[in-house]
């Protein structure tokens, strides 16, 4: 029995090496296994290692570079002839005070008050030099009168004395016919012979008569040459200084003339620069106006379609904002005066540490407008 009750060891198996090393070779593993990471952590700190790559947060902000953005645009050369059209007028407007003045023809001026005047004054220059040589002339005739007075005096009573016994005979026989002839001599024949003798008388008078009005008629024109002798040089030297004084007096007419028209061509040609150079900048200053109003309008249309591709992009990348470089300073566009300093800076660069440039992408979005839908 008790044979029986004792267990049967012979027939079990005896335990192997792993049931009996297993916690000894699960504690060699983790240290050669520990080991293996200390040696590679050693000779991860002994060689050059690159640097760690540093993970970036996403940009909430995009750039843009908007004259690039405009450029690319269909019609930004358009707007470009537009600018350049303005900016010649502008120069043009500076330079409108420096055109060449504009030839203007006056309204002739009446030359009748100048010839009035010229004939005036030679008519005071010649009726005084005519006085003077006529008073010269009366004092030469008259000397020469009273120098050769006697001689005339002599020859006009020889005259007298050829006529003088016959006229006297006859005026005696006249008064005393009747005392030469008998008491009874006719009537008649006595009227007859009278008449005869008062015919005779009155022949030998104007005979008489005719031989001394001959006499002075040669007086005076002998006098006369006298005079001419004399004052025939001097009329001559006056009649030519006359002629001259003429000449001089037109030539002063004339030059005055032209002055008065010089100046009223002067004055007109003033007025009329004025008229034209205000005439010139108004219609310049027009259309500075319209061509700036095309360009507002262009600048504004370029800038709309940047604008709605740009907020495109923004979609796509999750942006909160895209912002345009190099910005404007909205100082810029306050009326001059009212900033402390005039000199200010216009733009200025876009800096930011969470942005993205699109730049590149936004220009390929805007060639994608064509002109026509534009």
């Amino acid at each position: 029995m008790e044979e029986q009750d004792k267990p049967d060891t012979a027939g079990e198996k005896q335990p192997g090496l792993w049931q009996k090393k297993r916690r000894e070779i699960i504690l060699g593993a983790a240290v050669a296994l520990a080991l293996v990471f200390l040696g590679a952590w050693g000779l991860r700190a002994l060689m050059p290692g690159k640097p760690a790559a540093t993970q970036t947060a996403a940009a909430t902000v995009g750039l843009v570079d908007i004259q690039k953005a405009m450029e690319a645009h269909p019609d930004y050369e358009k707007l470009k002839d537009l600018r350049a059209q303005y900016q010649r007028l502008s120069l043009s407007l500076k330079d409108t005070a420096a055109l060449p003045p504009a030839t203007v023809q006056p309204p002739q001026t009446d030359s009748k008050p100048f010839d009035d005047s010229v004939w005036q004054k030679n008519a005071q220059a010649v009726i005084g030099g005519r006085t003077e040589l006529e008073r010269e002339a009366k004092a030469v005739e008259k000397a020469y009168r009273e120098a050769h007075q006697e001689e005339y005096e002599s020859r006009r009573k020889a005259i007298d004395e050829d006529y003088r016994l016959a006229i006297f005979n006859l005026n005696l026989k006249i008064d005393n016919q009747k005392a030469m002839h008998h008491p009874w001599t006719k009537q008649e024949t006595l009227d007859q012979e009278k008449a005869e003798w008062e015919q005779e008388r009155a022949n030998l008078q104007q005979e008489r008569g005719m031989r001394q009005a001959e006499l002075e008629r040669q007086w005076n024109k002998q006098v006369a040459a006298y005079v001419q002798s004399v004052m025939g040089p001097k009329l001559a030297e006056w009649k030519q200084k006359a002629k001259d004084s003429m000449a001089e007096r037109q030539s002063g007419a004339m030059a005055k003339q032209s002055e008065v028209q010089a100046r009223n061509t002067e004055a007109m040609q003033q007025q009329m620069d004025v008229s034209l150079n205000l005439q010139q900048r108004e219609a310049i200053k027009q259309q500075l106006s319209e061509l700036q109003q095309q360009i507002e309008v262009l600048d504004t249309h370029i800038r709309n379609d940047i604008a709605g591709k740009a907020a495109k992009i923004a979609i796509l990348h999750h942006f909160t904002l895209i912002l345009a470089t190099p910005a404007e300073n909205l100082e810029y566009a306050l009326p001059l005066g009212s900033t402390p300093d005039p000199d200010m800076q216009r733009f200025y660069p876009v800096i930011g540490t969470d942005t993205e440039d699109v730049t590149d992408e936004l220009v390929t979005e805007i060639g994608t407008i064509s002109s026509e839908e534009s």
